[in-house]
């Protein structure tokens, strides 16, 4: 008597948006036809929601290894399709099941041919094909109507209409969210990296932006920074100038069809519409970010990188820890000169040639190392003697008033947040005293009523400690202005503010050249854009103390070490 020859049965649908009950009607309709052929179902695989151009199918790897284990003699399926939609994969998927003697078979079609597997596959890639053209289409027809037509960027929510059901497409202003994207562009324009804006939202458990429905991860550099290029990261995103850039994009699928991979589209290709009801930031305060952005791609350009991954280029644009790091040079050997020895507070550190110290004289012969304070001094002496006149001070003045104001605001800003968590709080509570209220009286449940009573005992605390204080311009600003420039050098070389300084200085100084010899000790050449402002200073200026003498040209000046600039007169 001839045994029944044993069936697999494999059903599967593409996306989250199909019926759910698609791979249980598939199963019944196969089920049905091996009772009719009289074949015994000893498994059957699926796969819900993933798309047909994938070999990496849980349910299909375990179908695979079912026919190399010879637990079948034949796979069944509704139609060619649920298998694969991939002409490579099928093919493959044939041959390992004639290999193993495995016969494949469709309810629509009966037994799989050669035949059937080149027409099949054929019409399968030129439905996709087609499909994907549709989509696209219709995306951009979205877009030209001013409506979204992919993700939900942070800072929006979709729009509701009057029965408390979204709108598809329509975006409004998150204005919780708004008030964080507000804080990244304010203290990325004031100097603070990705990593370290990232790290101070996460300390304070501010929601990262969703990933695949979850904002679970937190955030990360990469979330604030992005790709300028390609228009990615919260820096980046010119909806929140009220500009959809639509096309920017193309995605496409690996050859194996398991994962996508991205492409820039040409310019040519973009397409700019205008969303004004969109916009959360003004124009000073996404040109302000730009201006940054600018800075460092223009400083990373001027770096060559000395590995494959270029590492060094980016260990070169953290920030530096001296305002003069990576400028000063031997003039013996042209190499860097690094800071080292002094004081706990640095009041002796001195600039050494690099390579004579960590390659030997051989290299470089070297010289004696020279005060850091007097390098540092010598850039500034110029800026300190421009700095003391009333325009400058009009225009500290101004700054300074502006900078309370944005101080003021950025309160404001964090107070509407502390007052939405507050809401939150309240209506968690409310709901779990309704529950208690209602019979709901468990151990956990009035945990949790004491743990969110406590958070919210807490964060009106903060929300009161946090409120701003009147702040107005001190009586004594022109002292306080005065004391800051006459020391300018310690004023600028604090390590809080020389890595912004620095950046700011690599704009105006090319090179700070120091050589060394028996009979003047140092001396120092500095090459950029701030020789002008030197050259002006020493003009107004009674001339060098100590005896320091200058040797001037149109693109350096030189100075004896221990020289310095008498400052310009200052009344306020």
């Amino acid at each position: 008597m001839t045994s029944q020859p044993r069936v697999i049965l494999y059903a599967r649908f593409s996306t989250e948006l199909q019926n759910a009950h698609s791979v249980r009607d598939q199963l019944d309709k196969c089920r049905a036809h091996a009772l009719r052929q009289g074949w015994a179902v000893v498994a059957e695989f699926a796969d819900e929601a993933m798309s047909g151009t994938r070999d990496d199918r849980p349910g299909f790897k375990d179908l695979r290894n079912a026919i190399g284990q010879g637990r079948c003699d034949i796979v069944l399926a509704e139609s060619l399709d649920r298998f694969s939609r991939d002409q490579e994969h099928i093919s493959r998927f044939y041959k390992e099941a004639k290999h193993n003697d495995v016969v494949l078979h469709t309810v629509d079609r009966g037994k799989v041919d050669v035949m059937q597997i080149g027409f099949s596959s054929t019409f399968s890639a030129m439905f996709l094909e087609d499909l994907r053209e549709k989509t696209r289409r219709g995306l951009e027809g979205k877009v030209k109507d001013g409506l979204n037509a992919g993700g939900r960027a942070y800072g929006y929510r979709p729009a509701i209409d009057e029965r408390g059901n979204p709108i598809t497409g329509r975006l409004v202003i998150d204005e919780n969210e708004a008030i964080i994207i507000r804080r990244i562009f304010r203290e990325y324009a004031a100097g603070d990296s990705p990593l370290k804006i990232a790290a101070r939202l996460n300390a304070e458990g501010i929601p990262s932006p969703r990933g695949n429905g979850a904002g679970t991860g937190g955030w990360k550099q990469n979330t604030i920074n992005g790709n300028r290029e390609r228009g990615t990261g919260i820096l980046n995103n010119e909806l929140y100038v009220g500009w959809r850039v639509w096309n920017r994009l193309r995605y496409l699928k690996t050859p194996d069809g398991n994962s996508r991979v991205s492409r820039l589209n040409p310019a040519s290709e973009w397409q700019r519409i205008e969303v004004p009801e969109l916009r959360i930031l003004d124009d000073e305060q996404w040109s302000l970010a730009k201006a940054r952005q600018d800075r460092l791609a223009k400083a990373k350009s001027k770096i060559n990188s000395t590995d494959d991954n270029h590492l060094s280029v980016n260990r070169n644009l953290r920030r530096r820890k001296y305002l003069l790091s990576g400028l000063v040079k031997c003039g013996v050997c042209g190499g860097s000169m690094t800071v080292a020895g002094g004081t706990t507070k640095g009041s002796k550190r001195r600039y050494y040639c690099a390579t004579n110290k960590e390659k030997g004289p051989a290299f470089c012969s070297g010289m004696p190392g020279i005060l850091q304070s007097e390098v540092d001094g010598f850039a500034l002496a110029g800026l300190r003697d421009g700095l003391m006149q009333p325009a400058a001070y009009a225009h500290f003045r101004e700054e300074y008033a502006r900078h309370l104001e944005a101080t003021q605001s950025a309160t404001t800003e964090d107070l509407k947040l502390r007052d939405a968590r507050i809401r939150e709080h309240e209506k968690t509570k409310a709901n779990l005293m309704k529950a208690v209220e209602t019979g709901t009286f468990s151990a956990p449940v009035l945990e949790r009523l004491n743990q969110v009573d406590e958070e919210l005992k807490r964060m009106k605390t903060e929300r009161i400690e946090a409120e701003p204080k009147p702040v107005d311009l001190p009586e004594n600003l022109p002292d306080i202005y005065r004391e800051h420039i006459a020391n300018l050098v310690e004023t600028l070389t604090h390590e809080s503010v020389a890595g912004d300084v620095g950046d700011e200085l690599r704009e105006m100084i090319d090179r700070v050249i120091v050589r060394h010899d028996a009979l003047n000790g140092h001396t120092i050449e500095l090459e950029g854009k701030i020789v002008e402002l030197l050259q002006a200073g020493s003009s107004k200026a009674k001339g060098p103390t100590k005896g320091g003498a200058f040797a001037v040209s149109r693109s350096s000046l030189e100075l004896v070490a221990g020289a310095g600039f008498e400052p310009a007169a200052f009344r306020l």
